[in-house]
C-alpha cells in the first residue's frame, strides 16, 4: 500500500513551488534479513513501487533499492539461482549499485532544487525515485516523474505572477528551460550500428518539440521525434510527461513502435485531458539485419535516403496524435535500411515556415535539399538544412520550434552470446505459389523473414518482379526447369539453412573440368577472360552463341567485383569504372569455373560483402519496367548476369564476402529472354541453427 505523506496546510497566494514532502509517498520498508525473492515479489506485485527503503533493526536508514536496477539484475538467470534462498544483505554486498541513490532528498526541500541537483548527478535518469527523509524521521520515496510533472505545472503560475516577481521569475523560467534541456538526451546520437545528430531550436523559453532514443538488447535502436500542439509552458508540461513515459518504456525494453505510441498516448491523454495533443514518429532499427519498423501518430512522414541507389523514400503511414484517444491502436510498417542509408525526421515547422510573401518552405524544397546534400556529413547536412531554411525566410528566427534529426546506419551488429539450448524457428520455410498469388495478390506479411521465403513459379514471372521486389521477395524458383532438377530441388529450397562460402563446390561435387583464377590487379581481367575462353574452346563443350554469352557474362561479373563491390562505409563506390589499380592488401577476388555432367558453374567471390538484396532487386525491377540504366549509377550488369544464366545464386556475408554463382545448362539452347530462377541469400547473424521444419503461409501457399 502506498500513501502520500502529509502535506502542508497553508499556502501563499503567490507563486509557490511544492516541497518534496508534498509529493513523497510512504512505502513499505524492509530489513536486510528479507529474502531476495520476497523483495522481487514486492516489485512484481506493485508496478507503481519504484524504490524500497532498507532499515536495520533500530529503524536506521541503510539505503534504498531501485526498482529498475533490482529487476534488471534479477532477470538474469544466474542471479535468481545464486540468491534464490539467500537474504538481501548478501545480495547488496555483491551488488552495491542497486542499493545506492544519487542523493537523499529532504522533505522540506523545494522540488526544483532537488531536480537541479539530481540531474547533475544522474543526467541519464537511471533512477526512477529518490529516498526521502523528513525532519520527524519519516521515511518515504518521491518519484522523479512526479517531480517533473509537478514542476512543469507550476510554471503556469510562474507566468501569472511575472509583474510582482520579475527578477525571481526570470530566474525560475531560465531554470525551467534549462531543466527541460537537461531532460533531453545528448544531441550526438551514438548507438550500436547507428550514428546521428539531433538539432532542436525553441521559439520560446520552454519548447514543445521532443526527441529521444535508446537501445534494446544491444540490437534494436529506438528513435523518436515529437511535437506538442503549441509551444511554451503548457507544451513543456506535455514534453515532460512524454519523457517520463519514454524512460519507463526504456526500463521495460519496449521496442515495438506501435506499442510505444499506444502507451504514450494513454499517458498524454491522462495528463492533458485532450487540452493538448502531441504528434510523434517512432522508429525501431534492427541493427543486425537492417529491418526498420515504424509507426506514426499524426506526425510528418520520415524519409530514408538510400545511398547505394540514390533514391529518397517517404515512410508514409498515418495515425491519430497522442492524447486524442486513450485506447488508440496504431498500425506499424516495415522496410529495410542498408548500411550507409540515412534516416531523416523533422517537425512540421520546417515545411510550414513562411517567407514574407506567405509562401511555405514546403515538402518539394525539403526533399530536393535532402537528395542534393545526402553525401554530406551529418553535421554539415544538418547545418545546410537550417541555413537553407533561414535564407529562404530571410531571417534566422522561427515562429515555431524547429527540430530535425538525422541518423546514419553505419554498420551491422552481431549477436554477442549464443545459447545452444535455445530452439529457433529462424529456418522454417515459407512457400508462396505463383498461381495463387496472381489470383490473390495480397501483400506478403512483413513479419515473415525474407531469407526463409520462396516464391514458386512454373513460367515467366518477370511482370511480378517489381511488385515482389518492393516486398523484399528475393528467392524465386522455377519448379519445372531442367537445371533445378540437376542441382537438386531439395538443395535449392534449403539454401537458407546454410552459410556456405563455396556454393559452386556444394552444387558440383565432382566436376570433370575445373579452373580457378585469382586477381592481383585490375589489368588481370583481359588475360583471365582470354584464358577461360580458350580453355572452353579446347573442351568443345559449347556452341558459339553460348561461348559469346559466356565471355560477356565473365566481363560483367569481373566488372562488378573490381569496381561495384569496393565501397566505403556509406556505400559509395571507391574506384571509378576503368581505374587501373593493384588490389589492396587483404582484398580478395577470385573466379572459379567448374563443369559437371553438362552443367557449367561460374563463381566470382570478393571480400567486400557490399551487395544488398534491395540493390539487386531494384536493378532487376528498373530493367524489367524498361527504365534501363540510372544516371550516375548504372546497374545493367546485374540484370545481364541474370538474363545470361539458367540459375543465379548470390550469397552475401555483409562486409565480409559476396559470392555470385551462375549456372548454365550446356545441354539446352541459349534463351536469354526466358525468366530464370534466382536466390539472394543475405546472412546477417553470426550463429544459425536449423530446425528442419516447414511452415506454410495460410491461404497463400501449398505443398508439392
Amino acid at each position: 500500500m502506498i500513501e502520500s505523506l502529509k502535506a502542508p496546510q497553508n499556502r501563499s497566494s503567490e507563486f509557490y513551488v511544492p516541497t518534496v514532502s508534498e509529493l513523497a509517498l510512504t512505502v513499505k520498508t524492509i530489513s536486510p534479513d528479507t529474502l531476495v525473492l520476497d523483495v522481487l515479489k514486492e516489485f512484481q506485485n506493485d508496478s507503481e513501487l519504484m524504490s524500497l527503503p532498507v532499515l536495520d533493526e533500530n529503524h536506521i536508514y541503510l539505503g534504498a533499492i531501485s526498482r529498475r536496477h533490482y529487476l534488471t539484475l534479477m532477470t538474469k538467470a544466474f542471479a535468481r539461482e545464486l540468491y534464490a534462498r539467500k537474504s538481501l544483505d548478501l545480495l547488496l554486498k555483491d551488488n552495491p549499485d542497486i542499493f545506492t541513490a544519487p542523493l537523499i532528498a529532504n522533505g522540506l526541500d523545494r522540488i526544483d532544487q532537488v531536480m537541479t541537483e539530481f540531474l547533475k548527478l544522474d543526467p541519464g535518469l537511471m533512477y526512477e525515485a529518490l529516498p526521502v527523509i523528513n525532519g520527524d524521521g519519516g521515511i518515504g520515496v518521491v518519484k522523479v516523474a512526479d517531480m517533473m510533472l509537478k514542476l512543469s505545472q507550476t510554471q503556469g503560475k510562474l507566468i501569472d505572477t511575472m509583474q510582482q516577481l520579475s527578477a525571481r521569475l526570470n530566474e525560475e523560467v531560465a531554470n525551467a528551460a534549462a531543466l527541460q534541456r537537461n531532460l533531453l538526451r545528448p544531441a550526438e546520437i551514438e548507438l550500436l550500428g547507428v550514428r546521428g545528430l539531433s538539432t532542436l531550436i525553441t521559439s520560446s523559453e520552454v519548447g514543445g518539440d521532443f526527441y529521444d532514443y535508446y537501445m534494446v538488447d544491444e540490437r534494436w535502436a529506438i528513435i523518436l521525434i515529437g511535437d506538442v500542439s503549441g509551444h511554451g509552458i503548457a507544451a513543456g508540461t506535455i514534453v515532460c510527461a512524454a519523457k517520463a513515459g519514454v524512460n519507463f518504456l526504456e526500463s521495460e525494453q519496449e521496442k515495438e513502435p506501435h506499442k510505444i505510441l499506444e502507451r504514450l498516448s494513454n499517458i498524454i491523454y491522462n495528463t492533458a485531458h485532450q487540452t493538448l495533443l502531441m504528434t510523434m514518429f517512432a522508429v525501431c532499427l534492427d541493427t543486425r539485419n537492417g529491418e526498420l519498423r515504424y509507426a506514426n501518430a499524426g506526425h510528418q512522414f520520415g524519409y530514408i535516403y538510400r545511398s547505394m541507389i540514390g533514391r529518397l523514400d517517404a515512410l508514409e503511414l498515418g495515425g491519430l496524435p497522442l492524447g486524442k484517444d486513450p485506447d488508440v491502436v496504431y498500425e506499424q510498417e516495415v522496410t529495410e535500411m542498408d548500411v550507409g542509408d540515412r534516416l531523416f525526421l523533422y517537425t512540421d515547422s520546417i515545411v510550414e515556415e513562411e517567407d514574407d510573401n506567405g509562401e511555405c518552405f514546403g515538402y518539394d524544397r525539403l526533399e530536393s535539399l535532402i537528395v542534393n546534400n545526402a553525401e554530406q556529413s551529418i553535421q554539415d547536412f544538418s547545418d545546410n538544412v537550417l541555413e537553407t531554411l533561414a535564407a529562404y525566410l530571410g531571417r534566422h528566427s522561427f515562429t515555431d520550434d524547429v527540430t530535425l534529426l538525422c541518423v546514419d546506419h553505419t554498420e551491422r551488429t552481431h549477436e554477442q552470446h549464443h545459447n545452444p539450448d535455445t530452439h529457433s524457428n529462424d529456418f522454417e520455410l515459407v512457400r508462396i505459389v505463383e498461381a495463387f498469388y496472381r489470383t490473390n495478390p495480397n501483400p506478403v506479411s512483413p513479419n515473415i523473414n525474407r531469407q526463409n521465403l520462396v516464391f514458386l513459379t512454373e513460367g515467366n514471372f518477370s511482370d511480378l518482379v517489381p511488385d515482389l521486389a518492393v516486398q523484399g521477395v528475393r528467392r524465386i524458383l522455377h519448379r519445372r526447369d531442367n537445371i533445378s532438377q540437376h542441382l537438386g530441388w531439395d538443395s535449392l529450397l534449403k539454401q537458407h539453412q546454410h552459410a556456405c562460402h563455396d556454393d559452386l563446390s556444394a552444387y558440383l561435387h565432382y566436376p570433370q573440368h575445373y579452373r580457378e583464377f585469382f586477381f592481383t590487379h585490375t589489368d588481370d581481367k583481359a588475360f583471365i577472360i582470354q584464358e577461360a575462353e580458350a580453355w572452353l574452346e579446347e573442351l568443345h563443350l559449347s556452341d558459339m552463341d553460348r561461348l559469346d554469352a559466356f565471355v560477356l557474362l565473365l566481363d560483367e561479373l569481373i566488372e562488378n567485383g573490381l569496381y561495384a563491390a569496393p565501397q566505403d562505409s556509406r556505400g559509395r563506390q571507391l574506384y571509378p569504372k576503368g581505374t587501373s589499380r593493384q588490389l589492396d592488401d587483404g582484398e580478395m577476388l577470385s573466379l572459379t569455373i567448374a563443369i559437371q555432367d553438362g552443367i557449367m558453374g561460374v563463381s566470382l567471390t570478393d571480400s567486400w560483402g557490399t551487395l544488398t538484396p534491395s540493390v539487386f532487386l531494384e536493378r532487376l525491377s528498373r530493367h524489367i519496367q524498361g527504365q534501363g540504366l540510372k544516371s550516375g549509377i548504372g546497374g545493367g550488369g546485374l540484370y545481364l548476369i541474370w538474363r545470361m544464366s539458367d540459375y543465379l545464386q548470390l550469397r552475401v556475408f555483409p562486409r565480409k564476402q559476396t559470392q555470385v554463382c551462375v549456372f548454365i545448362d550446356l545441354n539446352t539452347l541459349f534463351e536469354p529472354e526466358t525468366d530464370k530462377s534466382f536466390q539472394f541469400l543475405y546472412h546477417t547473424e553470426v550463429q544459425e541453427t536449423v530446425t528442419g521444419d516447414t511452415f506454410y503461409v495460410t491461404n497463400s501457399a501449398t505443398a508439392f
